[in-house]
C-alpha cells in the first residue's frame, strides 16, 4: 500500500497525570500524528474546555524541541487548517466518554509530498504528551489515550521539509492599552500565526485588541490591526464558521459548558429528548466559549456549537496557505509583534508560530 495507519500507542489509561513518552522509530515518512484523549466524565457541566487537559504536546530530539505547543493551540492551528472537520466527539454527559483529537500536521493536506516527517533525519525522536486528567471535568478518574501515525509506506517521496508548531511566547496581559513587544525568530520561513487572548468566559478581543507586525524598527510595516474586533468580523468572510457538536444533559440550574468558539455571539442550538423541555442560555450569549445552559425541566439535549476563534485564537496568515515559496521570510528583517491589552486586560497571552523546517 503506498499510504497507511500505523498505531503509535494502543488505547491505554496513563494514571491521573503525567507526561507519556512515544518513540519515533519508524523509518517512513508520516503525514500527520493523530492523538486520542477520552476522558470518562463524572459531571454533568464542565470547569474548563476540554483541551485543557493537554497542557502540552511536544516532539523532541535530544534536548531540542522540533514541535512544542499547547492542546489549545494544537486543536486551534486544526480548525485554521481543516475548515469544517470538529476535534472534538461533543459530548458532555456524566459516565459517557468525553474525547478530543490533536492533529499535528506535518503537511498541508494529508499526504503532502513535498512536506512530511523523516524521523531517520534525527537521531532519537519522540513525541511527549503532558496530561492531567481532571481539569475540564475535576471528578474524572479514567482516561484513554491513543495514538496514530499517517505515514508513506510503499510510496517513495522526497520532502524537502515539515511544518513545525511552536508556542514562541506566553505572558500575562498587562492592563488596559498596556503593550508586549515579541521579537521573532529568523532562521524558519513562516506559515501563519496564532495569537491567542484567554480569560475565562471573555472574548479574546477584550485581552488583546491591537497588534502590530513590523521590520527593521519600523522600516517596514506589513500589516497593522488597530480593532482586533473588526479584524474578525471581516476575517469572516474568510474563516469559514467552526461547528462541533454539542450533547449534553440540562437540568433547571444553569450548567456550565465549554466549546471551542469564543467570539461574543459564539453560541448554541439545541432539541430537548423530551417534548415539553425548553432549553436557553443562562446569559446574552455562549461568549468567551462559556455557554450556561438551563432547561425548564431535566433532559438531554442533542444540537451543536458554532461560531468562530477557536479557543481564543486570532489567526494572521503569512503568505498564500499552499504556496510554499510564498510564506515570510523573516531573515535579516529583524521582525517584530507588538500586542495592546485589550479593556479587561490580566488574562493569559500566547504568540503561535506554523513554520517550516527544512532538511
Amino acid at each position: 500500500m503506498n499510504y497507511r495507519r500505523a498505531q503509535l500507542l494502543a488505547p491505554e489509561d496513563l494514571g491521573a497525570s503525567g507526561t507519556k513518552i512515544i518513540n519515533l522509530d519508524l523509518d517512513q515518512p508520516i503525514s500527520k500524528i493523530e492523538i486520542r484523549f477520552q476522558t470518562t466524565k463524572a459531571s454533568e457541566g464542565m470547569s474548563a474546555g476540554s483541551p485543557a487537559n493537554i497542557s502540552k504536546i511536544e516532539i523532541i530530539d535530544g534536548s531540542g524541541a522540533l514541535y512544542s505547543a499547547s492542546g489549545y493551540e494544537v486543536e486551534a492551528m486544526a480548525y485554521y487548517n481543516y475548515p469544517g472537520t470538529s476535534m472534538e466527539h461533543g459530548q458532555h454527559i456524566s459516565t459517557l466518554s468525553e474525547v478530543d483529537t490533536y492533529v499535528i500536521s506535518f503537511g498541508r493536506w494529508l499526504w503532502d509530498e513535498l512536506l512530511a516527517f523523516l524521523p531517520s533525519r534525527f537521531r532519537n525522536p519522540q513525541l511527549r504528551i503532558t496530561f492531567d486528567e481532571d481539569v475540564s471535568d475535576t471528578s474524572v478518574t479514567a482516561n484513554e489515550m491513543e495514538v496514530w501515525a499517517f505515514i508513506f509506506d510503499d510510496k517513495i517521496i522526497s520532502p524537502i521539509g515539515y511544518l513545525t508548531l511552536r508556542e514562541w511566547f506566553s505572558y500575562t496581559i498587562g492592563a488596559n492599552n498596556s503593550f508586549e513587544v515579541i521579537q521573532l525568530p529568523d532562521d524558519l520561513d513562516i506559515r501563519q500565526m496564532m495569537v491567542r487572548a484567554f480569560t475565562d468566559g471573555v472574548e479574546p478581543w477584550l485581552q488583546i485588541d491591537e497588534i502590530r507586525f513590523d521590520e527593521n524598527n519600523l522600516g517596514s510595516i506589513p500589516f497593522e490591526y488597530t480593532n482586533l474586533e473588526n479584524y474578525y468580523r471581516t476575517m469572516k468572510s474568510v474563516w469559514p464558521a467552526i461547528n462541533t457538536p454539542l450533547i449534553t444533559n440540562i437540568t433547571t440550574t444553569a450548567r456550565n459548558f465549554y466549546i471551542p468558539q469564543t467570539d461574543f455571539y459564539a453560541t448554541v442550538a439545541q432539541i430537548a429528548h423530551v417534548s415539553t423541555n425548553e432549553i436557553y442560555l443562562d446569559a446574552n450569549t455562549a461568549k468567551g466559549g462559556k455557554a450556561a445552559l438551563i432547561g425548564s425541566g431535566s433532559t438531554q439535549a442533542t444540537g451543536s456549537a458554532f461560531g468562530y476563534l477557536p479557543w481564543h485564537c486570532y489567526q494572521f496568515p503569512m503568505g498564500l496557505k499552499n504556496d510554499i515559496d510564498d510564506w515570510y521570510k523573516p531573515q535579516g528583517k529583524n521582525p517584530r509583534v507588538r500586542l495592546r491589552a485589550g479593556s479587561t486586560g490580566s488574562g493569559d497571552g500566547a504568540l503561535i508560530l506554523e513554520q517550516l523546517q527544512r532538511y
